[in-house]
């Protein structure tokens, strides 16, 4: 059984956004949105949060795990902090600096605008891929 959204939303008003995968596999693409937050529970599969982009508004970014993985796409001149915690069985920060029990960007504590990472519990693996 297959099942394809594809679901467009306004990009003039700030907005909280929370989105549950089941089974399967998503992908969102965020980077026109003027999101402020993004609630994502993920089930058992993959999913991809594309975040890449100029944002104008900090952006706080949960992400609760099933079982699969996660690749979460993000910017290259936007302050990234992540923090990965409880059962993941790993980060893949391809670049990213590690401090502590959190990673982040070249842009991080540079740029006036951050996203803000927390990823909890269960994903196989987590994939934070920053802009080239």
């Amino acid at each position: 059984f297959r099942s394809d959204w594809n679901i467009r939303l306004g990009n003039k008003l700030p907005m909280e956004l929370k989105v549950e995968i089941g089974a399967g596999r998503g992908t969102l693409r965020l980077s026109d949105l003027p999101l402020t937050k993004l609630d994502l529970q993920m089930g058992a599969g993959s999913a991809t949060a594309d975040l890449r982009g100029d944002w104008k508004n900090n952006l706080d970014v949960h992400i609760q795990g099933g079982v699969g993985s996660a690749t979460i796409l993000l910017p290259k001149d936007v302050g990234v902090e992540a923090h990965a915690n409880g059962g993941l069985g790993s980060v893949n920060s391809h670049g990213m600096k590690k401090d502590g029990d959190r990673y982040v960007n070249e842009a991080y504590g540079k740029s006036p605008i951050t996203l803000e990472l927390h990823v909890e519990g269960g994903v196989g693996s987590i994939n934070l891929i920053p802009e080239m």
